[in-house]
């Protein structure tokens, strides 16, 4: 590695992040099917639907996604990120 490249860790943290949202959202979705905290564990959902074209006449695209968040993932997104910054 070059002696002037400042290593700054910002996909280490992106990796985490999205780690500890993933097991977030697997421990809440277990702990709604228990019947544990079921109101605070329902999903909000955010949904850009895949009616977005992006036509040309050789190439035609569609866009969209669906993102659930619940308070499990959110919790679990900012345990990844403490630990981002303390590693």
């Amino acid at each position: 590695m070059p002696a002037s490249r400042n290593n700054s860790g910002a996909g280490r943290t992106v990796i985490l992040i999205l780690s500890g949202a993933a097991l977030g959202t697997l421990i809440g979705f277990g702990l709604e099917k228990y019947g544990i905290f079921t109101p605070f564990l329902r999903p909000a959902v955010i949904d850009f639907p895949s009616h977005t074209y992006l036509d040309f006449f050789f190439l035609s695209l569609s866009f969209g996604f669906r993102l659930n968040i619940n308070f499990a993932t959110i919790l679990g997104a900012l345990s990844g990120y403490y630990l981002s910054r303390k590693w």
